[in-house]
């Protein structure tokens, strides 16, 4: 007795699943290299250095200054200026307020041209003898951007470099003393009386000349 032999079935559901399993492994291969990628890259600037002292904890206590229009007289003179706690990259801790010593505060970004060529003169003034007795200098890290420049990042290795040695506040990542002081652009110096009434404020590029005058601008404000 013969038997006829039946043609074998198709069976597509085998085919659709493996064409699936191919199609699940190279997305899972493509996710999972991706997944490595980012773990490496979060891992490489979890705790970096170079992040950790790039900003700073900053209070401010009180009305910010108006915007300052670099192009126009100053609006906020003897306006007070809010009271500015903040950090430098050693966790060391200062206030800009009023504590009965006038003040010139500079506002300076390590990726700006103008800055950087404003830094070593401001430096070699304050070594010979530019800042008039109760007079302080502030010098205040802003708008820190690694894109910008990542030669001069974190601004402390830029100022390090110049030989800076003045107390300096890093702003936080928020600009919080970019907005206290009403910031046009860099750098912007802030005169502050004893008081801490804004005494005026100027954009750019000073020169020791103009050092010398916001200088005496300070000192004066002492007389009283």
């Amino acid at each position: 007795m013969s038997t006829k032999q039946r043609p074998a079935k198709n069976q597509p559901g085998k085919a659709d699943n493996s064409t699936r399993n191919l199609i699940l492994g190279i997305v899972g291969g493509v996710l999972g290299l991706g997944l490595i990628v980012w773990l490496a890259f979060a891992i490489a600037n979890e705790g970096s250095s170079e992040d950790a002292v790039a900003f700073g904890q900053v209070t401010v206590e009180g009305a910010d200054l108006p915007f300052f229009d670099a192009s126009a007289t100053d609006p906020a003179v003897g306006v007070t200026a809010p009271t500015v706690t903040g950090e430098d990259w050693n966790g060391n801790q200062y206030t800009i307020g009023a504590d009965g010593r006038a003040k010139i505060v500079v506002m300076l970004a390590h990726w700006c041209p103008h800055c950087q060529r404003e830094l070593p003169l401001i430096q070699n003034w304050v070594d010979s003898g530019g800042l008039p007795e109760g007079v302080d200098l502030y010098g205040i890290t802003v708008l820190t951007n690694r894109l910008r420049d990542g030669s001069t990042y974190p601004p402390s290795t830029w100022l390090e470099g110049a030989g800076w040695t003045s107390p300096t506040l890093m702003d936080d990542e928020e600009q919080s003393i970019v907005s206290a002081y009403g910031l046009p652009s860099t750098p912007t110096y802030v005169v502050l009386g004893p008081d801490n009434v804004n005494l005026g404020r100027v954009a750019g590029e000073i020169g020791t000349a103009g050092l010398d005058a916001i200088a005496q601008i300070a000192a004066g404000s002492l007389a009283g």
